[in-house]
């Protein structure tokens, strides 16, 4: 655990490893239990990753402190890529590299903005890759149709400098939703690779939980946007699949049941999949700093 929190300490500031020996009745179950069987209350729990920590505002906060900081000492630009008004990214340049990694934030499709993302970017930048953030609209101001349409519109954009074979997408939570949707476009290219950490991609859940106040699903369009549903569009770009040991069991069995989908299809390579010990929801994303962990997909 010394590597780890060296790059903590060096991009992130100080946050706190969570640990909980305390363990509900719906954490005891087994992690690929179907979610039907959950009852309401244990659904709700399962889908508040918040409920995995003392307090989210931390890492909330430090994601926003860290990403000011970088921006202050790394430069940024800040791109349109399509004309809506949440339709922006932030580019840090690496002069010496045509290599990009591209991330999109969580927050269950209804918070947190790019401003986010850029706290990775000095790390990125310091193992040779360029960094993008990408900014998308937030539920229920925007339906996730349009959040979805966006994230393509901005890797598509993102083409036009960068090809494909030298791009990693990286998605965490709901955003590791939004990069699987892009993949799984029939006409989306393969990428270098793809890094999916913690995420979403089964929706019908969704419905039944306070999440859909704002996303506000169907049965049907659950089920059209769930990429878990799609894997056979997409090409074979390099996946990974990474979570937290301090995870709620549906985010496990989320991740763990997209891979064998995504490894099941004939033209796709296995998915390296990998569990962080001690890491929760929020502060996994501290390992992407790593060069192994970007590496994962090839590897």
């Amino acid at each position: 655990m010394a590597r780890v929190r060296v790059f903590q300490t060096r991009y992130a500031g100080s946050i706190p490893v969570t640990r909980s020996n305390s363990k509900s009745e719906a954490d005891a179950r087994e992690p690929d239990m179907s979610w039907h069987r959950y009852s309401a209350v244990d659904l709700e729990r399962e889908y508040t990753p918040a409920s995995r920590v003392e307090n989210i505002q931390i890492y909330l906060d430090e994601y926003a402190r860290a990403g000011h900081a970088s921006r202050q000492t790394i430069g940024h630009a800040k791109l349109k890529y399509a004309s809506h008004d949440d339709a922006w990214l932030w580019l840090a340049e690496n002069a010496t590299s045509q290599k990009l990694i591209v991330f999109v934030h969580g927050g269950f499709w209804r918070r947190l903005s790019a401003d986010d993302g850029t706290f990775l970017s000095p790390a990125w930048l310091d193992l040779g890759f360029n960094a993008a953030s990408i900014n998308y609209s937030l539920c229920p101001s925007e339906s996730l149709d349009t959040i979805v349409e966006q994230i393509s519109q901005a890797i598509n954009f993102l083409t036009q400098k960068f090809a494909p074979q030298d791009m990693i997408l990286i998605g965490h939570s709901a955003g590791a939703h939004l990069v699987a949707m892009k993949l799984c476009q029939p006409d989306s290219p393969k990428f270098a690779g793809a890094i999916m950490v913690s995420g979403i991609f089964d929706l019908e859940p969704i419905v039944h939980t306070s999440v859909n106040d704002a996303v506000r699903l169907t049965e049907q369009t659950a089920k059209n946007l769930s990429p878990i549903n799609l894997v056979g569009y997409a090409a074979n770009t390099p996946l990974a699949v990474i979570w937290g040991e301090n995870e709620t069991n549906e985010f496990k069995r989320q991740s763990s049941e997209f891979s064998s989908a995504w490894s099941s299809t004939k033209t796709h390579s296995p998915v390296n999949q990998k569990q962080f010990t001690e890491r929760n929801h929020f502060d996994i994303l501290y390992e992407l700093t790593s060069r192994d962990v970007i590496d994962l997909p090839s590897a």
